[in-house]
């Protein structure tokens, strides 16, 4: 959802920064991953222990000159005795020839990897003479049995200086854009499987809660309808006593007529006698 609008470490850092104020951490870690950033790294910018998710890289910098990029390179290893002799070397063949000097400063080439380049040629010449000078041979579990024996190679400062140029006449860019694809997958897939793992374990608790808050409003509707009803007996219980109050209260009063008047018998009689006279005439 991000990554579109991210062109280089320093937005990187200030989305992670906004995501982590949000607590928006599935979408950081993604971001994260697609980014190669490392794990523990993410883990503890979430955590406060970071101030920013990523490190600006020097691939991201822009050097007037190879020298330039050489000099910040070595002040970032710190080694004198081996990284800062090649990149005396490479300074100055910079200078000799001006496409050395473009090579130098491809975004994809530096001075880590390239000493990473001599190391493996390096290992690589010795496990030959070690072959040459002891055979190989292999036990059951696919281990050398020459394995623990001690062996020196020295190796000429010249053939050191020509595997650095070597690396940075490499055309690499689409092999480390295939490196980082197939890393960038692993990782996400990764963080896939986990989110799942997650989701998958909070399924029966999340199945549990909702059946407990199912059963605690059924309760709740019962128990208020127990209520309802008993609050209802009471009222009608309660109605009982006061009308058979009523009609005792009113059990020794004579009738009345419509208009209210009390009626008596003489009335009755007086009714009747009018009615007879009447007949007769």
């Amino acid at each position: 959802m991000y990554e579109k609008v991210i062109h280089n470490t320093e937005e990187l850092n200030a989305m992670a920064v906004h995501l982590r104020m949000a607590q928006n951490f599935p979408e950081l870690r993604l971001l994260a991953a697609e980014r190669l950033v490392p794990e523990q790294d993410v883990e503890d910018f979430i955590s406060g222990k970071r101030f920013l998710l990523a490190e600006i890289p020097m691939s991201e910098k822009n050097y007037t000159s190879a020298a330039e990029k050489l000099r910040e390179e070595m002040w970032h290893l710190k080694d004198q005795l081996f990284t800062d002799l090649v990149a005396q070397y490479l300074i100055g063949r910079a200078k000799e020839d001006i496409l050395f000097g473009f090579r130098v400063l491809k975004k994809q080439k530096s001075l880590q990897k390239c000493m990473d380049y001599i190391m493996k040629q390096a290992y690589q010449m010795a496990e030959k003479e070690r072959e040459k000078k002891f055979g190989k041979k292999q036990d059951p579990k696919g281990r050398t049995g020459n394995q623990n024996q001690a062996f020196g190679l020295g190796i000429a400062e010249t053939k050191v200086y020509q595997w650095a140029e070597e690396y940075y006449a490499l055309e690499d860019e689409v092999k480390e854009a295939k490196e980082q694809a197939k890393e960038r997958k692993k990782r996400l897939n990764a963080l896939k499987r986990k989110e799942e793992h997650r989701k998958n374990a909070e399924s029966p608790k999340k199945a549990a809660k909702d059946t407990a808050q199912k059963t605690k409003e059924a309760a709740e509707q019962a128990a208020g309808k127990n209520q309802a009803a008993e609050q209802k007996q009471t009222a009608e219980q309660k109605e009982i006593p006061e009308t058979l109050a009523k009609e005792e209260e009113h059990a020794g009063e004579p009738e009345t007529d419509l208009e209210g008047r009390q009626i008596s018998v003489f009335d009755f009689l007086a009714g009747s006698d009018a009615a007879s006279e009447g007949g007769k005439e």
